[in-house]
């Protein structure tokens, strides 16, 4: 025997229910319209209020004057111009040696530390720097010889400024972007002296101890800034209404290498 088949009846969908429900219920359907349209207002709110507290890109900020023009290095007062290139030291800064340090010259066009102290622009203030040219002779000259065999440069200290003088600070001078002219002036006094203080060894402090013998005040040109040289250093500064420190800076070098050429 064969049964009835199953009934093919289908259910009713439920999306067209739910649409004959709310059809039958319009206040229910007001409702959930206004809803909808709350929410949809809402998220666009959210969503503008985001986009209008995002922080602008910074604005670019100007580079400052100080780092292209000379003129910001000396606003202190030192006259000390401001570094060039990397690796660059400007051609009027002095170096300066540590307490108890040798002087280890080192190779040509090895740029030089700025000193501390007392520095400022060649021809300024109370110093006067002499010029020294091919020919000349003293202890001014063998102090310019033992001032370039500190940086680097050998040169013997006959006092004598003869052609092999010459050559040295030409090339000094250059090394430096000097005007390459072998005369030592100004900007090259400044660029040669090397501030020197007790404990202090090397050329430079032998120049100290040559010219301090030439102005009256001897001490053995060993090249050791000992106790004496500390002293007869001290005694010329007093001598000159120097600060008596006994540490050989731009005002004591300015000093000391004033001597009358014979």
């Amino acid at each position: 025997m064969t049964g009835d088949p199953p009934s093919t009846a289908r259910r009713p969908d439920p999306t067209r229910r739910l649409a004959d429900w709310l059809r039958s219920r319009p206040l229910v359907l007001a409702v959930f319209v206004i809803a909808a349209l709350t929410m949809a207002a809402s998220a666009y709110q959210n969503a503008q209020g985001r986009a209008d507290s995002t922080p602008a890109p910074a604005a670019t900020s100007p580079v400052d004057d100080c780092a292209t023009r000379d003129a910001c290095a000396g606003e202190a007062g030192d006259g000390i111009r401001s570094p060039g290139p990397a690796g660059e030291t400007p051609a009027d800064a002095p170096a300066t040696l540590s307490p108890g340090s040798s002087q280890a010259p080192g190779p040509p066009g090895t740029p030089t530390p700025h000193a501390t102290g007392d520095a400022r622009t060649p021809g300024t203030g109370p110093r006067a720097w002499p010029h020294v040219t091919s020919g000349d002779r003293g202890e001014t000259v063998a102090a310019i010889q033992l001032l370039l065999t500190a940086h680097g440069y050998r040169t013997a200290p006959d006092a004598v400024y003869g052609p092999a003088t010459t050559s040295q600070v030409t090339v000094y001078q250059r090394d430096r972007s000097l005007t390459d002219d072998g005369i030592t002036g100004p900007d090259t006094w400044h660029a040669l002296i090397v501030t020197v203080r007790p404990g202090d060894r090397g050329p430079a402090v032998t120049a100290t101890q040559r010219l301090l013998a030439a102005h009256g005040h001897p001490v053995p040109a060993n090249g050791v800034f000992g106790e004496e040289t500390a002293q007869a250093v001290t005694a010329f500064q007093t001598a000159r209404a120097l600060a008596p420190d006994a540490v050989v800076g731009p005002d004591t070098w300015s000093a000391l290498v004033n001597l009358e050429q014979p």
